[in-house]
């Protein structure tokens, strides 16, 4: 008993500690009538659940795991399925073309030649007819090169396909 009050008044998480053992060792060996029955009713809830869920098994769609055979807001479908965004597909291709753009001008011939030093005075194009035109523009074709965006592919939103189950 000595050894027991020394115990006591030590400090005061030995009392906590020996009221605990003393509530956990009670609990044990008076065989609780209210935990057990508490827990076979949990049991028999749980079988009874689980034959229901095995009887009338229908599971809720989401589109991704679950799709066919289920039920979303009430309403029963075959099919519910989930198809997400795709992002548009594309590449880059050069498309050339031709603009036909003036890079001179030059003294022009009847004779539709024109003047090999351009020139504008007396006896220009005399072997040729004489002058069409002077300062004639002179025609090129200039290649022009563009970068153009082709779409492989177009950009789908996201969308599910539900069938009715009837």
């Amino acid at each position: 008993m000595k050894r027991f009050k020394v115990f006591w008044n030590k400090n005061i998480f030995n009392k906590i500690l020996f009221i605990f053992s003393g509530l956990t060792l009670m609990s044990f060996f008076s065989g609780n009538t209210e935990i057990n029955s508490i827990s076979k009713s949990s049991e028999t809830q749980t079988n009874l659940d689980s034959s229901i869920n095995i009887e009338s098994k229908i599971n809720i769609c989401d589109g991704i795991n679950v799709i066919s055979n289920c039920v979303l807001d009430g309403v029963e479908y075959q099919l519910y399925r989930y198809y997400p965004a795709e992002e548009e597909k594309y590449h880059y291709e050069t498309k050339i073309t031709y603009e036909t753009k003036i890079v001179g001008y030059c003294t022009l011939c009847r004779d539709g030649t024109r003047s090999s030093s351009c020139s504008t005075g007396r006896g220009t194009c005399s072997h040729h007819g004489g002058v069409a035109e002077w300062n004639a523009p002179i025609y090129k074709k200039v290649e022009h090169k563009e970068e153009v965006k082709v779409i492989d592919s177009p950009f789908i939103e996201e969308r599910y396909e539900k069938i009715l189950k009837q």
